[in-house]
């Protein structure tokens, strides 16, 4: 009997450890293989949203660029005869670029965003102060000058911070 059992010993003892390696083995290499594979998801998720976030930063480097107040005045003076008329029409046009811009907050910072929502409301602002100097049925052509003016004598640009912080966010993502 205890011949028997030595035999059989024999015969699993061996057996259990190929078994015991080959699992370790087996849950070693699973184990490489997910993870190899998540790096991988995370690159090509990383490689399809930096494309995404390139494509924000630009269209938000081209608003501001809409938004520096003598760009913005050419854009949108036509058609508007009075200074009520066309301080309605830049307001609306403000309203209705920043809209259209609203989904591009999820690619970049909370900084940059307040940034990019600055330069909007000074323009915002810009455009109301021009119009409060001047008498509301006056030519279009006064408020379209009092902005510029305006505008120029403020030194710094919204506008201009954004899109310096625009660019600094971008350089940071290939750091």
């Amino acid at each position: 009997m205890t011949n028997d059992i030595t035999t059989l010993l024999l015969v699993i003892a061996p057996a259990a450890l190929v078994v015991a390696s080959n699992y370790f083995v087996l849950r070693r290499m699973i184990e490489s293989d997910h993870h190899r594979r998540a790096v991988e998801l995370r690159v090509h998720t990383h490689h399809d949203t930096l494309k995404i976030r390139l494509h924000a930063v630009e269209q938000l480097v081209v608003l501001m660029d809409h938004f520096m107040p003598s760009e913005f005045v050419l854009r949108h003076a036509r058609g508007a005869s009075t200074v009520a008329d066309l301080q309605a029409t830049l307001l609306d046009a403000a309203r209705k670029e920043m809209e259209q811009h609203l989904s591009f907050q999820l690619y970049v910072s909370v900084d940059t965003w307040q940034l990019v929502d600055g330069a909007r409301n000074s323009l915002v602002s810009l455009i109301n102060r021009a119009a409060a100097a001047l008498p509301p049925n006056g030519p279009a052509l006064n408020l379209a000058k009092k902005i510029v003016e305006l505008a120029q004598a403020e030194e710094d640009s919204l506008s201009s911070d954004a899109i310096s912080a625009l660019r600094k966010e971008t350089l940071r993502w290939f750091a």
